[in-house]
């Protein structure tokens, strides 16, 4: 073998690992418009179609002994996921498939960036609770009815992550990034996330189901910065953001949040928000 080849091999096998174990977002090309406006048309088409079926149907989510809605609504939420993987292939190739899923390995950060992850959705949810019982002078009530299975809600969280942020920090936030910068592109981001769920506010049984959708857009849109925030700080690391999304799940699964609490609660936001803000680089 020839000097040449060997080295040519070696390069081509750094590029391969560098890509695998460290986010780079379009190394198969530059951010297009018609790629980011593609990754949202399948999104939003996937999911609304099935979970469409669940309201057109009224279908119960909450009835075990009839599982077409859970089955509807576990496999629409896969249309981030979805959409993800097939634009990601059509207009980058095998390089913005490896790009894509390379984000989920980057798992050798500081533990800082884990305590972020988990912590700060659920101190807003304990302190909104305890100023919600000494307002309201009542007898504090922490957490809700244990669930059945823990380990079910445990792995519902996992399927609900892998099957939405691969396609949302994965894929959206660093093509809405290369186009729009950091702020706009979060923002965006947040916008379309939270509009992506709207089926649910209409399908009884759902989480979503009868609740607020402008308390609840500007929730997943302060979600939205402190993610990008973290994805920036760990260099694209999706797998930071899967545990940041499904840790603030659990914590407004498992706490009694009343919607006195979610007030308060919104407040709390802001300094999650000032924080993932000055974290961000204004100037990308």
């Amino acid at each position: 073998m020839q000097l040449s080849e060997i080295v040519f091999n070696a390069t081509r096998t750094e590029g391969v690992l560098r890509r695998l174990f460290h986010a780079v977002p379009f190394s198969g090309g530059p951010a297009s418009w018609v790629a980011i406006v593609s990754f949202f048309f399948v999104a939003y088409a996937f999911t609304w179609s099935l979970h469409g079926l669940i309201i057109r149907y009224r279908l119960p989510l909450r009835q075990s002994s009839k599982p077409h809605a859970q089955v509807l609504y576990f496999l629409g939420l896969c249309g981030p996921l979805v959409a993800a993987l097939v634009s990601a292939f059509m207009f980058y190739g095998q390089t913005g498939v490896i790009d894509l899923l390379s984000g989920s390995l980057i798992w050798n950060i500081s533990w800082v960036w884990y305590v972020l992850a988990i912590a700060p959705i659920g101190i807003i949810y304990v302190l909104s609770v305890f100023l919600n019982g000494l307002w309201q002078k009542n007898r504090v009530t922490l957490f809700k009815k244990p669930p059945k299975s823990v380990l079910v809600l445990a792995l519902s969280q996992v399927w609900v992550v892998v099957a939405e942020e691969f396609g949302w920090r994965g894929f959206a936030l660093p093509y809405l990034q290369g186009l729009f910068g950091w702020l706009l592109g979060t923002l965006v981001l947040g916008i379309l996330w939270a509009l992506w769920h709207l089926p649910m506010f209409f399908a009884p049984g759902s989480n979503q189901y009868g609740s607020s959708f402008p308390k609840y857009a500007y929730a997943l849109t302060v979600w939205s910065f402190f993610m990008a925030m973290l994805y920036y700080q760990t260099n694209g690391s999706v797998l930071i953001c899967m545990i940041f999304h499904a840790a603030a799940n659990l914590w407004g699964l498992t706490l009694n949040v009343s919607e006195k609490a979610e007030r308060i609660a919104m407040l709390l936001y802001l300094p999650v928000l000032f924080v993932a803000l000055a974290l961000l680089p204004w100037w990308v």
